[in-house]
């Protein structure tokens, strides 16, 4: 590969997204493999909020996750007692799940795993706010936009 043509890949942004968005799975990895769990297991346990049920399909839809990715996530962690699944009495087929207790001590430990990896970037407070604002803003044209089209 030519120099021309691997810089103009690096500018690209479909490259940029790629790498970047590899590197930060990565860096979180390296942290929650202390803990055996996996940097999606992570995200779940973090949406759910301690002594709170959640709906499945409530994880699904808040996380952009389908239901062939969320079930075996919900298996592991249940495998690890880190949480617990809730039949409601209304109609057994609608599923929560919470923390347990080894599942919210869990995620104590985890409260400083983000901090840490954003100080990884070696960015200055500012450029990790416009980072933040950028990829909020992408998100909310983009991804949280297509629900509400989707609802409507």
């Amino acid at each position: 590969m030519t120099s021309d043509i691997y810089d103009q890949m690096r500018k690209e942004m479909c490259y940029l997204f790629y790498i970047t968005s590899k590197e930060v799975a990565n860096r979180f990895n390296k942290y929650l493999k202390q803990y055996d769990i996996s940097f999606p297991n992570y995200i779940v346990l973090l949406y759910i909020e301690n002594e709170v049920p959640v709906y499945i399909k409530t994880l699904c839809d808040e996380l952009y996750l389908d239901s062939g990715t969320i079930s075996p996530i919900i298996k592991r962690l249940e495998k690890k007692d880190l949480i617990r699944r809730l039949r409601t009495e209304d109609y057994e087929r609608r599923v929560k799940v919470m923390l347990t207790t080894k599942g919210i001590k869990l995620k104590e430990e985890f409260s400083k795993i983000s901090e840490d990896v954003i100080q990884q970037f070696d960015m200055e407070k500012e450029d990790s706010l416009a980072y933040y604002q950028i990829l909020k803003t992408f998100a909310e044209r983009n991804i949280y936009t297509k629900d509400k089209n989707k609802k409507s």
